[in-house]
């Protein structure tokens, strides 16, 4: 066991240094850059943050980490960058070893311990492990509770529990959907303790919501309910960020972030009878409610993979028991190779030039210069990895329309639309400062007219980032261009 847990560390830990490609925006403007602002006092808030759609739970907590560097002094833009990763790294190997003591308290030792070296061979978990995504909190939340969680029908529902399911929905509110059916599943199966049941989750349950309810409301300034604001949104208006046919979490979503663990999931529930049911119906009822959303992500279903793991580990208990152990090893290796090369690849390759060209930014920019990300909306990190409040930072604006106005366009699809005439405009009306340097990152291949204009008006590139061999947007190309002028006095 000591070995199994000093590997999954060193597996969280290499995956701070080996992950170094963006994934989605959230993981920095809905996380870091809203802690920073709130330990150093810059920072940008999306529009979510000005609707009330989040809970300041989640960026408090990685608030810790920052303000910890800020009183001791540590705090240069380097660490600023990499302690809350290393943060959240710990976090997912605390829900390794969470894992771990779940599955020993439903199976044994030894199906914890293939539960667990699937979680570490899963590409998907290596590759988001390190990255401060609200996401990992409530997974590492749904495998704490899942532990205190009655599995048999004898066992009492307890107030840890309670509160920590409490916690979860205020941090995420469509996990509502999650901790109702296992509580109402519970509660058919156990009659008598119904009514001592249903006290807890109110005695304890509701009074957690309404504390969360009132911190937001102290951070926002105003009574906010985000429970409500968010559940509103992202019911009726997260189309916005694109939408999806509602078969896409079973035909691409699952699949994808399962990979290679399909198949052992798959011979669980083919030769191993002893799962628990209630699980297997949590799941379907979380994807039917997710593919009746029209935004779908892979990470909106990323809670659901303790429990995918503790099935793919029965599925690998069931074969280390019919084969060869030197089999069983070959079968081991050759699954965790295929999971590495794709972690790899997708981690330390593939959209990694949006995060390079910010970092080498942090190190180089000084007060009274300014970087301009001419790039869609949020691709970049922003003051959580400048660290420098005196540089002027600016990028294109991409609230949605929640008012809603028929001639709305943002900030983004305007310049899309006339590039060289948005950066004209913006040029004369911006204020230069004596021997600044004025930075512009954008993508290199899809703005020909504009490169163009930059060159013209003095700018020079600076340094060539790669991107991404695949793309997933047309606004997107497979290099970046870092361009860099100079004024003088």
């Amino acid at each position: 066991m000591r070995v199994l847990f000093v590997t999954a560390l060193l597996v969280r830990l290499a995956s701070v240094f080996v992950v170094q490609t963006s994934y989605v925006p959230d993981e920095t403007w809905q996380c870091t850059e809203v802690a920073h602002k709130l330990v150093f006092g810059s920072g940008h808030l999306t529009w979510e943050w000005q609707e009330g759609l989040r809970s300041y739970l989640h960026p408090l907590l990685f608030s810790l980490p920052l303000l910890v560097l800020k009183l001791l002094r540590f705090d240069s833009a380097a660490l600023v960058i990499l302690v809350p990763r290393l943060f959240q790294a710990l976090l997912c190997f605390a829900g390794d070893v969470l894992l771990y003591r779940l599955v020993v308290k439903l199976y044994g030792h030894s199906q914890a311990t293939y539960s667990v070296i699937m979680q570490l061979s899963s590409w998907y978990l290596f590759y988001v492990s390190p990255r401060p995504l609200v996401n990992n909190i409530e997974t590492l939340l749904i495998t704490a509770t899942l532990n205190l969680w009655p599995t048999r029908y004898n066992d009492k529902v307890t107030y840890p529990a309670v509160i920590l399911a409490a916690l979860s929905v205020a941090i995420r509110p469509t996990l509502v959907l999650f901790w109702v059916f296992l509580g109402v599943h519970y509660l058919i199966k156990c009659p008598e303790r119904r009514f001592s049941s249903i006290i807890k989750a109110f005695v304890i349950g509701l009074p957690t919501l309404v504390l969360t309810t009132l911190l937001d409301s102290y951070m926002y300034g105003k009574f906010t309910f985000v429970f409500q604001n968010f559940l509103k949104f992202n019911m009726a208006g997260s189309e916005v960020y694109g939408a999806h046919p509602w078969h896409w979490y079973l035909s691409q979503g699952i699949p994808a972030i399962l990979g290679t663990h399909s198949i052992f999931i798959a011979v669980a529930f083919i030769k191993e009878r002893d799962y628990p049911r209630q699980f297997l119906g949590v799941v379907l009822a979380t994807l039917f409610f997710f593919s009746t959303i029209s935004h779908k992500e892979f990470r909106f279903v990323q809670h659901l993979m303790p429990i995918c793991m503790v099935w793919a580990g029965l599925g690998l208990h069931w074969i280390s028991r019919h084969i060869e152990r030197s089999s069983l090893y070959t079968i081991i290796m050759l699954n965790a190779l295929v999971n590495i090369i794709v972690a790899f690849y997708i981690g330390f390759f593939h959209q990694r030039g949006t995060i390079s060209v910010v970092h080498d930014l942090s190190s180089s920019v000084k007060s009274g210069d300014s970087v301009v990300f001419l790039t869609p909306c949020h691709a970049t990190p922003y003051h959580s990895h400048i660290h420098n409040a005196e540089v002027d930072l600016r990028f294109l604006d991409c609230s949605p329309d929640l008012a809603g106005l028929e001639s709305y366009e943002h900030e983004e699809k305007q310049f899309y639309r006339d590039p060289q005439s948005w950066w004209k405009k913006f040029s004369g009306e911006k204020k230069r400062v004596a021997k600044s340097t004025e930075y512009v990152v954008a993508f290199e291949e899809n703005l020909p007219h504009l490169h163009k204009l930059l060159k013209d008006s003095g700018y020079k590139v600076d340094r060539k980032y790669f991107f991404a061999h695949l793309l997933v947007d047309d606004k997107l190309t497979s290099h970046l261009l870092l361009y860099k002028k100079t004024w003088g006095t």
